[in-house]
């Protein structure tokens, strides 16, 4: 079977064949192109499409260092056409991707969780073709993850609990870059997984990211449009010990939900889900989609 490596040019003919062919999640050429070419770990020889004149499938592979400096990889996207699949495609792609990874010393391989640059958190498993698939070729189920959804047609001002925060000492703004450095130290020192994802914030003007201080010192942050960009995706969230139990991060939340209504969405996704009774409880989120995790490790 015939491989090549994805190309910039080949954007509008893959998207297209993934809308086709991929159920629940459609994909726009800006968004492939997110999760491609513009991840900063994006690989060309880890990305393939199989077939030599139309392709028969495609398939991302990826490798990350954590923030505990392990290295690990990832087959972040991949889907086959229809007519193509149980022909043995999907695998070849596979076994070619992973040959790649173990030669690069990675000590395992993830389905699709590929943090902080993801489409999503995991295989859906009304996805039935796709979990048989990872299962066959030995990869385990070790967690599952799930996404809610928050109607954004509420109220969302917070200008009343921002005015007693304010008399409070605790101040919440928009974040500027003269920011930049004191969110550096605040994510390394509180919230290490996610120095690579929030500063993605700034790229977008106004940057999508919201701030609360205390006589000026970083306690809490809270995010959109840092990964699956203008898709209404919220988050990630964080807020330090001594800021809890102060309503500060319900003001966050609301706050950058605000703006992705204001974007035109409906709704927003709040992916990959921690404390589900937190956002259920400031914008009534609700459950959405559940997702798998799933991995491999190296043989020893």
């Amino acid at each position: 079977m015939k491989i090549r490596k994805l190309i910039k040019s080949d954007i509008p003919q893959i998207t297209h064949l993934w809308n086709q062919n991929v159920r629940h999640d459609l994909m726009t050429e800006a968004l492939l192109f997110e999760k491609t070419f513009a991840d900063p770990d994006f690989k060309a020889g880890l990305t393939m499409i199989a077939g030599e004149d139309k392709p028969l499938g495609f398939m991302q592979g990826l490798y990350r260092l954590t923030a505990t400096g392990e290295k690990i990889g990832w087959i972040k996207l991949f889907f086959v056409v229809k007519k193509f699949r149980r022909q043995g495609v999907a695998t070849f792609l596979l076994q070619r991707i992973e040959e790649l990874l173990w030669g690069e010393g990675v000590s395992e391989i993830r389905i699709m969780d590929s943090n902080p640059n993801y489409f999503q958190p995991g295989i859906d498993p009304f996805n039935t073709e796709a979990i048989a698939f990872v299962e066959r070729n030995g990869y385990k189920k070790f967690a599952d993850t799930a996404n809610l959804i928050a109607d954004l047609n509420q109220d969302l001002n917070t200008a009343l609990e921002v005015d007693v925060l304010t008399r409070e000492g605790i101040e919440i703004r928009r974040a500027e870059e003269k920011d930049r450095q004191q969110l550096s130290e605040f994510l390394a020192s509180k919230f290490p997984s996610w120095e690579k994802e929030v500063p993605v914030a700034f790229r977008n003007k106004p940057a999508s990211l919201h701030l609360a201080f205390y006589r000026g010192r970083l306690g809490a942050f809270s995010a959109y449009d840092v990964n699956n960009l203008n898709t209404g995706w919220f988050g990630p969230i964080g807020t330090d010990k001594v800021f809890r139990g102060k309503g500060v991060g319900g003001i966050l939340l609301k706050r950058c939900l605000q703006d992705i209504k204001k974007q035109g969405h409906k709704h927003a996704v709040i992916p990959w889900v921690g404390p589900i009774p937190f956002y259920m409880h400031y914008v009534n989120a609700r459950m959405h989609r559940v997702f798998w995790r799933y991995k491999k490790e190296q043989k020893k």
